[in-house]
C-alpha cells in the first residue's frame, strides 16, 4: 500500500484520531483535507498542521456531503 503523495480525507480531523492521522499522514508527504462540523475548530487545526486544508462539513447531512464530493478540493 502506498503512503505517501495521496489525497487523505479525513471527517472529523479537529481531535482525537483524526488529528493525530491527519498529522502523521502530512509527515508522509500526502494532501490531507480534514472536516468538522465546528469552523473554530477546524481553524484551529489549521494553525497547528501546516499545509493541512480544513473544510466546514457535517457527514450526516446529506447536502454537505454533495457539496464535499463535488469539491474542487477533493479532486473532481
Amino acid at each position: 500500500m502506498k503512503l505517501t503523495e495521496n489525497t487523505i480525507l479525513i471527517t472529523g480531523g479537529t481531535s482525537g484520531i483524526g488529528f493525530e492521522m491527519a498529522k502523521e499522514f502530512l509527515k508522509l508527504n500526502n494532501k490531507v483535507i480534514i472536516t468538522g462540523r465546528n469552523e473554530q475548530k477546524l481553524q484551529k487545526v489549521k494553525g497547528k498542521l501546516d499545509g493541512v486544508v480544513a473544510i466546514q462539513s457535517d457527514v450526516s447531512n446529506p447536502d454537505d456531503i454533495q457539496k464535499l464530493a463535488g469539491s474542487q478540493i477533493i479532486g473532481r
